[in-house]
């Protein structure tokens, strides 16, 4: 989706929100922590470290949680498969993730010869807070909790 659509999303469903006048602004957060590899040994790093949009699916159903995932990069830098490995709510949260992450794209970071590589990865999907700022606070302490059903 090109950044203009998503502009345009945002546009429209900041105007639907403006529109009734009683509603309350709840901001969403998705924080991303890399498990194993630890980033640093990782030959495998997101191209663009950039906080993901929160998926329109799950805001509107007004889900929020944790998944840890197993990502299998390919020795071209494509993610070539994504398993859940756990969640909390057990569903919910696998097919916005794996739709989420399989759109990442890969840059080799660690000047070894390029080769398929297994990634465990967390997502944390927030909800809730009066701003961004509150939203990411949340995310930040839901991910120092367990995140097993």
């Amino acid at each position: 989706m090109n950044l203009f659509i998503k502009k345009l999303i945002v546009v429209a469903t900041f105007g639907t929100c403006s529109f009734f006048a009683n509603a309350k602004m709840n901001y969403g957060d998705v924080q991303i922590t890399h498990l194993e590899p630890i980033k640093a040994n990782a030959l495998w790093v997101r191209e663009k470290q950039v906080t993901p949009m929160y998926p329109f699916e799950m805001a509107k159903k007004g889900i929020a949680g944790c998944g840890i995932y197993k990502v299998t990069v390919n020795q071209n830098g494509e993610t070539e498969k994504v398993q859940q490995v756990t969640s909390l709510p057990a569903r919910g949260l696998a097919k916005p993730a794996k739709k989420l992450i399989k759109k990442w794209q890969w840059k080799n970071v660690s000047g070894k010869p390029a080769a398929n590589e297994e990634k465990l990865v967390r997502l944390d999907f927030c909800l809730g807070g009066n701003t961004v700022e509150e939203a990411q606070a949340r995310c930040e302490q839901q991910a120092k909790f367990d995140c097993k059903a």
